[in-house]
């Protein structure tokens, strides 16, 4: 980046149509409440320097100011007696008692002393070290009077071709032969708390040979924070951690520089260099830029060293290199331009690939009252209904297309046809399959496994699902279909509504369905339900499934209650038959014809209790865990730090006429969060039990207890298929994974290539078979079970194997394995 453009955004006036108006306010505003202004400057109390953007509270409120450059503030108050706090990091909170009479101004300095025990700036080896640490200091305290924006951003994405003769790192814009293009403009909303980056997307193009329809590669929704201690990424996926070089602990791990910067930029501005001090772990390269006078970072262009070099066994990602410019928008410094280049290597060809995407920034909207923070969903995009349909008329009056350098080679990225027939198949499928979870979110149809699905009760089933589109109010499905095995109709009418303004809503269901014992998953139900394909496809493949299956027929009522965005509370009323099915059909596509009258219910230990279920369903999903927002490839079941609790309590009443008189209920813990570099941390805390009335389509079983994405985990591996947990269960599930960070270090080619992901799984729980809902506790005369395994994930980009092995106790077999996708 040869030179950093920044601009003074400044701050909003009234315009002409309201200068009457603007004029009538401030003739009587004094006359509409008893004001009057505070005023006056806050120091460093041993330096005597201002302090800017120090915080002016008053004391039990959520309002306040700051001080500004200088150090000076001014707020205005009622009339009358206030306590007043003034913050500023690693300094002593000092509170005074101001009297504000109407109509006068009132003058309090301040003089803060610094905290030694909280204070984060620690004594450095050099120069360089100490004012980084100021930098992140000063920046910290600034952005925490941010508390939302809103931008407008322009991104193009361009792939090219390196010529031969060029090495990766000497590669020039005017060298690169453009290939393919990605095109989008849309806006980024952020609050700061809760922290969101919600990306919404009004129009995108791409060209045919481009991986994906929407956004494929990019650095997510938010600007690298490099002032944080910790820096999260997700290259290609794989969840990295990278200390941050712009922090008050930066010099453990960088060598740090600085000197003036050249004429190129303002006057007084430093240019900061960084450098690893070890290359056994993640880390930045490169340079800053800082303008002291301004107390803010200009320019950013630094790059990941090699161990943050990633491969997903189909393409690896180098080079990865990161640049930004800044704009003062009113007393913040905010993004103006924002690059992420890196280079590409796929299996299928030699040659390597430059990519270099590119967003331009405008239009800021900062602190704006209309942001609410309970609008904002966890999701990082949002795309509007028709924005792959902009016309070229729309993409040519962009303004915003000015200020991305990319432009120059749009042109030749659109008129270029791939000739490598390998390649350009490739990138048609995987752009194909990189839209598919797009189109779905759009996709009127329910579920695929509504519309075919395969198993031994149903056979082969046809049907039809339709739901209504996608919003955060409502959810409504219809299902119909015939199972040419039972011969028998299927259908489900249900929904949920949220009427506007209410935080609470109906929710319903009329059905007739065949479905597997044991599950509680069809709130959570996609539009590509993976689970349900592969018990179609094992079924097809081998005649059979181990699953218990059953009819359930009748309706359910009552309300659904909106917490937050992930979070929901259910009180249902159900009213429904529970009839036992037999297995009807033997086909397989390898043959091997399966003895149906050996399987009338598929799992004879637990058949299906027929008969007639009244009672209520209560249910708690609550979510705190956010999609990573900083992301090169999107994966939207990739979520940062957070946890999950998933509860379910069931009663049949015989009082109202209820043959079956039950209590069960079933609570799982999640918790999921970063270790270092690549490596993660998760516990999952399960306890669960039922009654002696449940009937044993009710009972909790192998398919675990906690909902996470797509993934479900069982409580115990080694035990088998059709065993279920009968009365109480609890358990302690730890994993450890560690990503790629481990095969790059293991001295096997094809294994270090793989991108697979490694994880350990140690599991420890207690099972007892009393009806009763007492808590299992490990006191009890309940039996152990511990088992420990290993799991690879993300082989070939999509499978996951575990292998485990049981290490003490009498459930299941020895050891457990498992392979899905």
């Amino acid at each position: 980046m040869s030179r950093v453009k920044f601009r003074d955004m400044g701050r909003g006036r009234c315009k002409s149509g309201l200068v009457l108006v603007c004029l009538l306010l401030g003739v009587y505003a004094p006359s509409l409440a008893q004001t009057g202004i505070l005023k006056g400057h806050v120091y460093d109390a041993e330096t005597n320097e201002p302090l800017a953007y120090a915080n002016i509270i008053l004391e039990g409120t959520s309002r306040g100011t700051y001080s500004l450059a200088d150090g000076s503030y001014e707020i205005k108050l009622d009339s009358g007696r206030h306590q007043i706090r003034y913050h500023f990091l690693s300094y002593r909170d000092t509170t005074v008692t101001v009297d504000i009479k109407s109509g006068e101004h009132t003058t309090q300095d301040i003089s803060l002393w610094p905290d030694m025990v909280s204070m984060d700036v620690t004594v450095s080896a050099n120069q360089a070290e100490k004012k980084v640490q100021q930098i992140a200091l000063n920046r910290e305290q600034r952005n925490s009077n941010l508390k939302a924006y809103r931008a407008n951003v322009y991104k193009l994405a361009i792939l090219s071709k390196i010529p031969d003769s060029i090495s990766h790192e000497q590669v020039k814009p005017d060298e690169l032969e453009p290939m393919a293009f990605s095109e989008r403009t849309g806006s980024i909303t952020y609050t700061a708390s809760p922290e969101r980056y919600v990306e919404t997307i009004d129009a995108n193009r791409a060209s045919d040979n481009f991986f994906s329809e929407y956004d494929f590669f990019s650095t997510g929704g938010s600007p690298l924070n490099l002032n944080a201690e910790e820096v999260p990424l997700s290259i290609l996926s794989e969840d990295i951690t990278v200390a941050g070089p712009v922090a008050s602990d930066a010099g453990r791990f960088y060598y740090l520089q600085d000197e003036p910067a050249d004429n190129t930029w303002p006057a007084g501005t430093i240019k900061i260099t960084v450098d690893p001090k070890t290359d056994n772990r993640p880390l930045f390269e490169g340079t800053i830029w800082y303008q002291e006078e301004q107390g803010a970072i200009l320019g950013i262009d630094v790059k990941l060293n090699d161990y943050a070099n990633t491969n997903t066994g189909t393409f690896k990602i180098s080079n990865l290199r990161y640049q930004q410019s800044y704009a003062k928008v009113g007393d913040f410094w905010l993004p103006e331009t924002t690059e992420l280049s890196a280079v590409i290597e796929f299996l299928a060809s030699k040659d390597p690939i430059f990519y270099h995407d590119e967003w331009s920034w405008t239009d800021y909207r900062i602190n704006d009252r209309s942001i609410r923070n309970e609008r904002l969903g966890l999701n990082t995009t949002q795309i509007q209904p028709d924005a792959h349909q902009k016309e070229e008329s729309y993409w040519d009056s962009l303004s915003g297309r000015k200020h991305n350098s990319n432009v120059q080679q749009l042109e030749s990225a659109k008129n270029y046809t791939e000739e490598n027939v390998l390649v350009r198949t490739g990138m048609s499928a995987m752009r194909a399959f990189f839209r598919l979870p797009y189109q779905l979110e759009d996709f009127y149809l329910t579920n695929i496994s509504d519309i075919y699905h395969y198993n031994r009760v149903e056979g082969h089933y046809l049907g039809l699902g339709l739901r209504s589109p996608v919003h955060p109010n409502y959810t409504y499905r219809l299902i119909g279909g015939y199972g040419f095995g039972n011969e028998s109709y299927s259908y489900e009418v249900s929904g949920h509504h949220y009427p506007r303004g209410f935080f609470a809503g109906p929710e319903f269901g009329l059905y007739k369905t065949t479905v597997q014992q044991y599950q509680d998953y069809e709130y959570n139900r996609t539009p590509l339900d993976f689970f349900e394909f592969r018990q179609t496809l094992y079924a097809l493949l081998s005649g059979t499934t181990q699953n218990n299956y059953f009819e359930r027929e009748g309706w359910k009522a009552g309300l659904r209650f909106r917490l937050r965005p992930e979070s929901f509370f259910r009180v249902l009323y159900l009213d429904e038959h529970h009839n036992s099915l037999s297995a009807t059909t033997n086909f397989s596509l390898f043959g091997g014809d399966l003895e149906v009258d050996k399987f009338l219910n598929n799992d004879p230990a637990h058949p299906t209790e027929a008969g007639r279920n009244k009672g209520l369903y209560l249910h708690l999903h609550h979510d705190t865990r956010k999609y990573q927002r900083a992301q090169f490839l999107r994966d939207y079941n990739i979520r940062e730090f957070g946890w999950l609790a998933d509860a379910v309590w069931e009663m049949g009443l015989e009082e109202w006429d209820s043959d079956f008189d039950f209590n069960r209920y079933r609570l799982g813990l999640k918790f999921y969060w970063p270790v270092f570099s690549s490596h993660f941390f998760q516990t999952d805390i399960i306890l669960g039990a039922a009654d002696g009335g449940t009937p044993n389509q009710r009972l909790f079983t192998y398919n675990g207890f906690v909902v996470d994405d797509y993934v479900r985990y069982r409580p115990f591996a080694t035990i088998s298929y059709r065993e279920p947990i009968v009365q109480r269960v609890s358990q302690l599930k730890l994993r450890y994974k560690f990503g790629s960070s481990v095969t790059r270090s293991i001295p096997i080619g094809f294994i270090r290539k793989s991108g697979i992901q490694i994880s350990t799984v140690l599991t420890g729980g207690v099972v007892d078979d009393k009806a009763t809902l007492e808590p299992l506790l490990p006191y009890s005369e309940s039996e152990a079970q511990a088992e420990v395994g290993i799991a690879f994930s993300k082989i070939l980009g999509i499978f996951y194997a575990e292998f485990s092995k049981k290490l003490y106790g009498n459930f299941g077999e020895s050891y457990g394995f498992t392979i899905i996708f």
